[in-house]
């Protein structure tokens, strides 16, 4: 329970929908000074999001298809809370397709670097890329936007991806098709704190050593004079 410990730190909410690398999304939220945890999709509701607090959401990558009959998905009312969303990859397929979109299979998959053009500005990459740019990316996907929600714009385009990167500036959902998480996305990091700090407003005043002192004050205030078993 880690509730009462971070309430007074902003924090983000990871949904896993199975990706190989959901944790390095965690590791990029936090190193950029704001706590985040990662749950399974399937065990969120609206209510548990509510109690967590969240300012912001952000929906991982997953190896299946969003149009396949058991894909993973979460509550579409979801949607309607209010948060600041991230989709990753298949995270953005899923967003795209439970708001109205399409997705379908691509028969020129992509794995491996790739590069997006920059069409228009964005507060996903603001202060990092600028339309007109070619900034190198991380591309691992079989299916593809094909068609967007209403509300959504296309904001950066790739040879294997037409629908890149799509903003819904209004409600703040965003998506990409490719990993930002990954060190092979060079500024991906960046692009993530964009979206803590400039899109749901996180302050970024958490740190790990902050996460430790925390504990132990709050070990100690539980545990009293008592006796603890540590099994590690």
């Amino acid at each position: 329970d880690t509730g009462p410990l971070l309430s007074r730190h902003d924090r983000i909410l990871i949904l896993d929908f199975g990706s190989q690398v959901t944790q390095l999304i965690a590791r990029r939220v936090r190193e950029s000074g704001v706590y985040c945890e990662i749950w399974p999709f399937n065990q969120t509701t609206p209510s548990k999001i509510m109690e967590f607090g969240p300012k912001g959401l952000i929906f991982s990558g997953g190896p299946m298809s969003v149009y396949q009959e058991d894909a993973p998905a979460p509550d579409p009312a979801i949607y309607e809370m209010g948060l600041p969303i991230l989709g990753i990859c298949y995270g953005q397929q899923l967003m795209a397709h439970q708001l109205g979109g399409k997705v379908e299979g691509d028969p020129h998959k992509e794995f491996g670097r790739a590069f997006v053009e920059i069409r228009e500005p964005c507060a996903l990459f603001e202060g990092v890329w600028h339309p007109g740019g070619r900034e190198q990316v991380w591309m691992s996907h079989g299916d593809r936007v094909t068609k967007l929600p209403n509300g959504f714009r296309i904001v950066g385009t790739s040879d294997g991806a037409p629908h890149a990167m799509i903003a819904d500036d209004k409600r703040h959902f965003y998506g990409v098709q490719f990993h930002p998480e990954v060190v092979h996305t060079p500024h991906g990091a960046a692009l993530i704190r964009n979206f803590t700090h400039g899109v749901a407003g996180c302050s970024g005043d958490w740190s790990m050593a902050a996460f430790r002192r925390e504990s132990i004050q709050k070990i100690r205030a539980q545990v009293g004079g008592a006796k603890v078993i540590c099994g590690l």
